[in-house]
């Protein structure tokens, strides 16, 4: 029985650089000193090693067929891991920044505020903040260090809880309409839900916890927390609240909690690496200032609208 060969790293490589919204083959085959045809044959031979079309050629910007996006999706992070594992092998990897991976939300609203401290406990470590919208652009990115929301269980990463997390219904005192704000749990039938496209489900997972089993519909979604809870505060409907992320809003008063009624999520914030990146001193250094830091279990004081 013949055994399959892995595909070239060449090709790999070409494939993942013309997915980062390259402009077109030419765009991406410049990133990689490569002519244009050596890069589309590059494409194509590992097409035909997968068996499958990867691109659709059609007008000056290739884009990702299905097979193409299910592909990326699973090759992205072990590539970004074998980049990563290398660097770090680099004669100059004690010098350089370390990269924390972290939603842009989560940066601002918990993450920046804290940097004075960690820079004045921990001389001579410099960070990069990388910010996205997701845990799948994190978990494939080239970060050392990530915050990610979930269950703890990302594959070939080592992963440490940073914090649980309470959601509660936020709202501006009136909707747009003249719509009044929610005073309960049954009043969400009749407004528009603000929902995140990840973590997904929030509002099932919730209401689920209440005992409320009604249907509502459907949300209006976004990529941002901030987003999201800027919309809320002009009425647009009403979101989940979730600490830290919600935090200024409520202090600033441009949300108030609905009603009291606070329910556990089943994900958390942990810190993830790979093995071999976590064993690193200044990884270890800055795992352990997150880790320790008190104001991981703080919790807003609520503001009800409805007390």
């Amino acid at each position: 029985m013949l055994k399959r060969r892995s595909p070239p790293w060449g090709a790999i490589e070409a494939f993942i650089v013309a997915s980062r919204r390259a402009a077109s083959f030419k765009d991406a085959a410049s990133q990689l000193a490569l002519s244009p045809a050596a890069f589309s044959r590059r494409i194509q031979m590992l097409e035909e090693h997968v068996g499958v079309k990867l691109f659709n050629r059609i007008g000056q910007t290739p884009t990702l067929t299905a097979a193409g996006e299910r592909y990326l999706q699973r090759l992205e992070p072990s590539y970004e891991a074998m980049r990563a594992a290398t660097e770090w092998m680099a004669p100059d990897a004690e010098r350089r920044a370390l990269r924390l991976g972290v939603s842009q939300s989560f940066a601002v609203s918990w993450l920046v505020p804290r940097l004075p401290d960690f820079y004045q406990k921990t001389k001579g470590i410099e960070l990069v903040i990388q910010t996205c919208a997701d845990n799948v652009d994190l978990t494939g990115g080239a970060a050392d260090l990530r915050i990610l929301y979930g269950h703890g269980d990302w594959p070939n990463f080592t992963s440490q809880k940073l914090f649980d997390l309470q959601a509660f219904v936020v709202s501006a005192p009136m909707l747009m309409g003249g719509m009044p704000a929610p005073r309960s749990i049954e009043d969400l039938q009749d407004v528009p839900l603000l929902e995140l496209i990840h973590p997904r489900n929030q509002w099932s997972e919730w209401l689920s916890q209440a005992g409320y089993t009604a249907p509502l519909r459907e949300p209006r979604y976004f990529d941002s927390a901030q987003v999201m809870y800027e919309a809320a505060s002009q009425g647009l409907g009403v979101a989940l609240g979730v600490s830290p992320l919600v935090d200024s809003f409520l202090k600033s008063d441009r949300l108030q909690v609905a009603f009291n009624s606070v329910q556990p999520l089943s994900g958390a914030y942990h810190l993830a690496a790979l093995p071999e990146v976590r064993r690193h001193p200044a990884v270890q250094t800055l795992w352990q200032w997150l880790i320790n830091d008190p104001s991981c279990i703080a919790f807003p004081k609520l503001k009800s609208l409805a007390s």
